[in-house]
């Protein structure tokens, strides 16, 4: 499969979000981590085994040959991209490719969830805390498919908040309904010209 902007879908793009399984690329999403998975016996106290997280992963193959791995429960995610190496052949164990020191947070605590989910069998919830902006983004981009469908900013403010609020603030003395719409639109506006990149780090 072909690289499509920053990221490859590993499914139909009609996939409820839950299910999605959204690779990103490496060199636009600064959390990806970048490793070489070397082999090992699986009596290595540094083995890293893929059938521990079978519950969680999809390795998706590229072109090239090279393989990417997504750790997800549709709701939590983290991706490592491999540069050398194979996960799919037993236990290998993992060498981390960073350097720099400007995004370099991101991917040290994409590690600190592998090391988590690895040990303890689960996704570490304090390591995801919820994105405080995640709500205003999805009526976001809900405003802009509506946009698209040709809907009316009236009824796009009816499917997002309501006929009886649309029936009751929409006309009145406040423009705050109105004009909440029209940030929305340009906000996805924005997103999809390319500014979802810095969502990615």
């Amino acid at each position: 499969m072909p690289w499509i902007g920053g990221c490859i879908f590993a499914e139909a793009a009609g996939t409820p979000c839950a299910d999605a399984r959204i690779f990103w690329r490496a060199d636009w999403d600064s959390s990806v981590v970048l490793v070489e998975a070397r082999p090992v016996s699986s009596g290595d106290a540094e083995a890293f085994d893929l059938r521990r997280l079978t519950a969680w992963a999809t390795v998706l193959r590229l072109t090239d040959g090279r393989e990417c791995l997504l750790l997800s429960d549709g709701a939590r995610h983290l991706q490592l991209e491999l540069a050398a190496g194979t996960l799919l052949s037993g236990p290998v164990r993992l060498h981390y490719l960073l350097s720099g020191l400007t995004r370099i947070e991101l991917k040290t605590l994409t590690l600190r969830r592998l090391v988590v989910l690895y040990r303890r069998g689960r996704f570490p919830t304090g390591l995801f805390p919820p994105e405080p902006r995640a709500r205003r983004w999805a009526l976001a981009l809900q405003s802009y498919d509506g946009l698209a469908a040709g809907a009316s900013h009236r009824e796009i403010a009816v499917a997002l908040f309501g006929e009886t609020t649309v029936r009751e603030d929409w006309n009145g003395r406040s423009q705050y309904l109105r004009l909440r719409v029209r940030r929305l639109i340009r906000v996805a506006t924005a997103l999809v010209r390319g500014g979802y990149r810095d969502l990615l780090g």
